[in-house]
């Protein structure tokens, strides 16, 4: 069993950084709406030029901006896992943020 764990976390390893992407894609997604909601109420009584330059602000480069560090972020720290224990990590992470998703009805 282990020799297949560390087979596929292998395989994995060459894929760690469109993991980590798609891994904070997906709390992104899952969060999103809160983080709307937040700065929606910050920007509520703005004038309706400021919401549109906030709202840009946050989608374009907030988003952006937190998908590159995160997944840089993620990436190092995947690349820390022993190689047998990256393909449960992963399958666990996932795992969780599907639970998650489907207790708050994002599913």
């Amino acid at each position: 069993m282990n020799e297949l764990l560390i087979e596929v976390g292998q395989w994995f390893r060459s894929y760690q950084y469109q993991t980590a992407m798609a891994i904070v894609a997906t709390v992104l997604v899952i969060f999103g709406n809160d983080i709307n909601n937040v700065v929606r109420k910050l920007v509520a009584k703005q004038h309706f030029i400021v919401r549109c330059l906030t709202f840009v602000a946050v989608c374009a480069f907030g988003y952006g901006l937190l998908t590159i560090w995160l997944t840089k972020l993620l990436a190092q720290q995947l690349a820390a896992v022993p190689t047998n224990y990256v393909f449960p990590v992963i399958l666990t992470i996932f795992m969780a943020l599907g639970a998650y998703a489907q207790k708050h009805r994002h599913i």
